[in-house]
């Protein structure tokens, strides 16, 4: 049988050698943190007021179902906005650890926060962000 290739195919852990690091600027960790928090605070808002903006479309008798739909439009928000954020920085890790950069003392959800990229070169490369930092 033939093995899977392409992107989304996950062979395993990626190996760290950390003989090979090197300094690769990237945002503090408090800042990764508070950008993680700042996300998931705007998601579960934007759920929240979504669902109870769609309950209101049927203008139900019940006072209580607002609060019922905007509880589970949070939830569901907030799930999948902590499910992208994993996916996107188990790749993110990834491309940072091919760069040579160092991982350690990072979680999944920091990488999925930080805005880097790996260039067509092998670089590590984080756009500059408007106020100088992530938060």
């Amino acid at each position: 049988m033939t093995e899977p290739t392409g992107r989304r195919v996950r062979g395993g852990y990626t190996p760290v050698d950390p003989d090979k690091f090197v300094h690769i600027d990237r945002p503090s960790d408090a800042s990764l943190r508070g950008a993680m928090v700042v996300g998931f605070v705007l998601a579960i808002g934007a759920g929240a007021s979504a669902a109870a903006f769609v309950v209101v479309l049927f203008d139900p008798a019940e006072d209580w179902i607002y609060l019922v739909a905007a509880l589970i439009g949070a939830s569901l928000a907030l799930l999948w906005s902590v499910r992208s954020t994993l996916r996107s920085g188990r790749r993110r890790r990834e491309d940072f650890v091919r760069c040579g950069g160092d991982p350690t003392g990072m979680t999944d959800m920091m990488f999925g926060s930080m805005r880097g990229v790996r260039t067509p070169e092998g670089r590590w490369e984080v756009p500059e962000q408007g106020s100088g930092d992530y938060v």
